[in-house]
C-alpha cells in the first residue's frame, strides 16, 4: 500500500477590507492564517482586481466574534497593479 500523498490546498476565502495602504492591508476573514505565511490576495478596488502577494503579520480573533482580523504586508505587487492601487488610494484622499 502506498503512503498518502502530501500537498497543499488553494482556496478562495471571502474577506472584508478594513484598511489599505501601499504597504499592506487589514481585513476580516472567517478563518485563521499562519503568521509569516505568504498568500496571494485579490483586492476588488472599484470593480478592478489588483493582485498582491502578502505576508501575514498578525492574525487574531475579533472581539465581537465576527472572524479573524488579519494584517498583511505586501511583499510582491506587479508594477501595473501597483499603479492601480496607487490611483485607487489617491482617489480616496
Amino acid at each position: 500500500m502506498k503512503p498518502p500523498a502530501d500537498g497543499t490546498v488553494r482556496a478562495q476565502v471571502p474577506a472584508r477590507l478594513l484598511d489599505l495602504s501601499l504597504g499592506g492591508a487589514l481585513f476580516v476573514i472567517a478563518t485563521t492564517l499562519e503568521i509569516g505565511a505568504v498568500h496571494d490576495f485579490a483586492l476588488d478596488l472599484d470593480g478592478r482586481t489588483v493582485w498582491v502577494q502578502a505576508e501575514v503579520r498578525h492574525c487574531r480573533p475579533r472581539q465581537d466574534g465576527s472572524g479573524q482580523q488579519v494584517g498583511v504586508q505586501f511583499v510582491g505587487v506587479d508594477p501595473q497593479d501597483e499603479h492601480l492601487l496607487r490611483a485607487y488610494l489617491e482617489s480616496r484622499r
